[in-house]
């Protein structure tokens, strides 16, 4: 399918984005977790927080917010700075839902400024963001069906994705709780944090990812 064609990614999963999407993401896990830890490929805990921050700028998700602009705070960072290369990125990844010439040679100019292996860290960054958000909102937008006995507009997906992901988000809002009186910590901490936080995702996206693979035959 042609860049100008491809579905964009919206605020709430549909089966189609869900599953297609999925496939991406489990691609990226391991370069997710380098960002962190890995040398040549990890970044600084400030513009880890830029990124996740301006990511979130779109289709906003409460979870998201909660959790990176805390880890924002933590990390020292007030507001991302829009002239930084990797901040630029994570914008036209945002607006395009990671997809479409103008995400591509957005790519390409960070890959210049940064390097290949910098860049690939920041551009999986941002698929874990749109992962996060668009699920965060899915899982909030069941709920929020459920409470109100709106019955009858909860969709499939909407009750799989609350039953799939929701105790994984319903631990990332009580973390947020606590993480309102953490003081700001040391970048290794912060690098420490990311890769804890790394695993449960991990462990909740690679079922799901396998499987899309299989039912899209591998197409990302």
């Amino acid at each position: 399918m042609s860049p100008t064609t491809e579905i964009r990614t919206s605020k709430l999963w549909t089966w189609n984005t869900l599953l297609r999407d999925h496939t991406r993401f489990v691609s990226i896990l391991p370069t997710y977790l380098a960002a962190y830890v890995m040398p040549g490929y990890s970044l600084p805990a400030a513009t880890i927080e830029s990124i996740m921050v301006t990511m979130n700028t779109i289709n906003t998700c409460p979870y998201c917010t909660g959790l990176h602009g805390q880890l924002a705070r933590m990390a020292g960072v007030d507001k991302p700075n829009p002239s930084d290369p990797e901040v630029l990125y994570a914008a036209a990844f945002a607006h395009e839902s990671g997809r479409g010439s103008d995400v591509d040679a957005s790519y390409n100019s960070l890959v210049t400024k940064i390097g290949s292996r910098r860049a690939q860290s920041v551009r999986a960054l941002c698929w874990a963001l749109l992962w996060g958000k668009t699920t965060g909102n899915t899982v909030n937008n069941a709920r929020n069906k459920i409470f109100k006995l709106q019955w009858t507009s909860l969709r499939l997906v909407d009750l799989f994705v609350l039953a799939y992901y929701g105790p994984l988000f319903f631990v990332i809002g009580v973390l947020n709780v606590f993480l309102l009186v953490t003081p700001r910590i040391p970048k290794f901490v912060s690098a420490l944090v990311g890769a804890v936080l790394w695993f449960p995702q991990a462990l909740n996206i690679i079922p799901l990812g396998v499987v899309s693979i299989v039912l899209k035959l591998g197409v990302v």
